[in-house]
C-alpha cells in the first residue's frame, strides 16, 4: 500500500487516477462497440501548455496499468484499454505518443494481438523486447490520426505497410 501512495504526489495526481479509472470502467465495453480508429480519436486530448513533465508522464503509465489491472484483475488488464488510457493523457501532457496495434504468434500458436504506446520511440512501460514479438498493424499519432505506416517494433523507423493501409475495425 505504501509504494502505491508514494505514486501520488498531489491532489491533481489523486483526480488522473480517478479519469483513469473511470475510462477503464468504460473502455471494456466501448471497444466492442467503436471502431479502434474512431476510440483514438475519442481519446485524444489537446496538449496543454505546460512544458513536459517526465515523472507525470511515468505516473500516467502507471497509474493506466493499474486501471486495467483493476477492472480485469485475473488477466492482468488488458493492453488495448491500458494503452487507449496511457495514450489519452500522455497526448494532454505533451508527450506526442503514438497508440500502435500489433500482431505476433508463431508457427502452430495462435495469432495474437497486443497495443502499446511509443514515446519519443521508446515503449512506455514495456520492454522493446516485449514488443519486438509483434508486427505493427496500424498506428495512431499524438492527434488522433492513422499513420500511413506504423512505426516497426524493433526500431523507432517507420515499417513498409501493403498499398492501401491496414483494415481496421
Amino acid at each position: 500500500m505504501k509504494k502505491v501512495l508514494s505514486r501520488f504526489t498531489s491532489v491533481s495526481d489523486v483526480f488522473l487516477a480517478l479519469r483513469v479509472l473511470g475510462w477503464a470502467l468504460v473502455l471494456p465495453i466501448l471497444k466492442h462497440v467503436v471502431p479502434v480508429r474512431r476510440l483514438a480519436a475519442v481519446m485524444y486530448l489537446a496538449p496543454r501548455s505546460d512544458p513536459r513533465d517526465f515523472p507525470r508522464e511515468d505516473r500516467i503509465v502507471t497509474f493506466a496499468r493499474w486501471g486495467a489491472r483493476l477492472i480485469r484483475w485475473k488477466s492482468g488488464g488488458n493492453c488495448l484499454e491500458r494503452g487507449l488510457i496511457a495514450y489519452r493523457y500522455l497526448c494532454q501532457a505533451g508527450a506526442k505518443p503514438t497508440l500502435v496495434v500489433g500482431l505476433g504468434g508463431s508457427g502452430k500458436t495462435a495469432i495474437v494481438g497486443h497495443a502499446w504506446v511509443l514515446v519519443d520511440g521508446q515503449p512506455a512501460g514495456e520492454s522493446r523486447a516485449s514488443i519486438a514479438l509483434y508486427t505493427p498493424v496500424f498506428a495512431f499519432d499524438h492527434h488522433g490520426t492513422l499513420l500511413a505506416a506504423p512505426p516497426d517494433a524493433a526500431s523507432s523507423g517507420p515499417m513498409i505497410v501493403p498499398a492501401g493501409g491496414p483494415r481496421l475495425p
